[in-house]
């Protein structure tokens, strides 16, 4: 390669660091004005300028009006334009899908479920397909759409957007994304669920504040999705995370990877439902609400060994704090309170980082939106393009 070549892909991609450093930047601590973006990057006002305008061009950014404090010349504030861009999210489970068509800042501008009787691939793809187009017809508005996220319960490959196995779905090595993508003409990204969920927390949830924090889900299985450095951390196979398969206790019940004993079939909120339901006709979480000792028992059991386990993750991870999420929830205190103790008595420094709950749904579908999102954030996850396509087009027209 010849130097000027050289020089040139060098310059191209620092202007691509540079808008996604200004736009995480203004992400994080809301509206900004050059000025400070330049103080707070290091680049020259210059630089700083060149970038701006482009996102401005893009589309990303919206000038405010100037401020009315001081005299000379009023810093104007530069936010996200929520309103420039879509983006699809579908979060995937056995027998529905759920929908969400989203602004820049997973806004919901519209949701909806659709059955899933056809679970295999070809039958996934004209679902969801039909179902983003019938989004998009509806409430789209002419917008550019940066993509589709899919979460789906399992091992995924990111990069390639293949699912490499999902046990609730009964797929293996199945080129999920690429298939979408061709069926509907957009970019689609593939993430697991619980990364998905973490990744809207870290973006504009409960962990935005947060450069490392961690989501602990708990419903049909176990999964904890970290945030370390602001990246999420997948592993080198799609691995990493998949804590509701640690070995609990090899004599225990069946789980659905095929072992016996792991942590998710002794505790995850449907095997607890399930084990209740056996011997009782009441639902768990009505007798835990009326009190019943037995119910109390069994989710404080439930707490505290994921509390122990949790911290040994924990440990490991090093999150500021942990966002617990998915139907467990619904248990209360009695089970949040337990975790919170093991986690106390297993974390190897004196404070624990605090567990905050999300009683809503919303971050899971959101969730899903923000796998599309993060790639106009992320420079390592972005669509690759010529240098032109990296100066001078906005990411919504590139091809994944």
């Amino acid at each position: 390669m010849h130097f000027t070549d050289r020089k040139k892909i060098d310059q191209k991609t620092g202007r691509a660091i540079n808008r996604r450093l200004i736009l995480n930047l203004i992400r994080r601590n809301g509206p900004m004005s050059r000025s400070d973006l330049a103080l707070r990057t290091g680049l020259s006002p210059a630089a700083v300028g060149f970038v701006v305008t482009d996102l401005l061009d893009d589309g990303y950014l919206i000038a405010g009006a100037p401020s009315q404090v001081g005299s000379g010349r009023r810093p104007v504030p530069l936010a996200l334009n929520v309103d420039g861009h879509l983006a699809v999210g579908l979060k995937a489970a056995p027998g529905r899908v759920d929908c969400i068509l989203a602004d820049f800042g997973i806004n919901t501008l519209e949701s909806r479920s659709v059955a899933l009787t056809d679970r295999t691939p070809a039958g996934f793809v004209a679902t969801t397909a039909e179902a983003i187009r019938s989004l998009l017809a509806t409430h789209g508005g002419g917008r550019p759409v940066i993509g589709v996220g899919l979460s789906i319960p399992g091992r995924v490959v990111p990069d390639t957007g293949h699912c490499i196995r999902s046990h609730r779905f009964g797929w293996a090595d199945v080129p999920i994304g690429p298939m979408l993508s061709r069926e509907v003409g957009l970019p689609v990204y593939v993430e697991d669920d619980t990364m998905a969920y973490g990744l809207a927390h870290h973006m504009f949830g409960l962990g935005q504040a947060c450069e490392n924090f961690a989501a602990l889900a708990v419903g049909d299985g176990i999964g904890y999705a970290v945030i370390m450095d602001g990246k999420i951390r997948q592993g080198a196979l799609g691995n990493a995370g998949k804590v509701g398969h640690v070995m609990h206790d090899a004599g225990g019940p069946m789980c659905e990877c095929g072992r016996t004993g792991c942590l998710q079939a002794w505790y995850s909120f449907a095997a607890l439902e399930s084990r209740w339901r056996e011997t009782r006709a009441t639902k768990l979480l009505d007798a835990l609400e009326k009190g019943a000792p037995e119910a109390r028992a069994m989710v404080a059991e439930a707490g505290r060994e994921i509390g122990r386990h949790l911290g040994e993750w924990v440990t490991v991870s090093d999150p500021e704090r942990i966002v617990l999420g998915g139907e467990a929830v619904a248990l209360g205190r009695v089970f949040i309170d337990a975790m919170e103790a093991a986690l106390a008595v297993g974390y190897f420094r004196e404070t624990a980082p605090p567990i905050v709950a999300d009683e809503s749904s919303y971050y899971w579908t959101a969730g899903a939106a923000a796998v599309a999102v993060q790639h106009v954030f992320d420079f390592e996850a972005a669509p690759s393009g010529s240098d032109e396509e990296l100066e001078h087009q906005p990411l919504s027209t590139i091809a994944p």
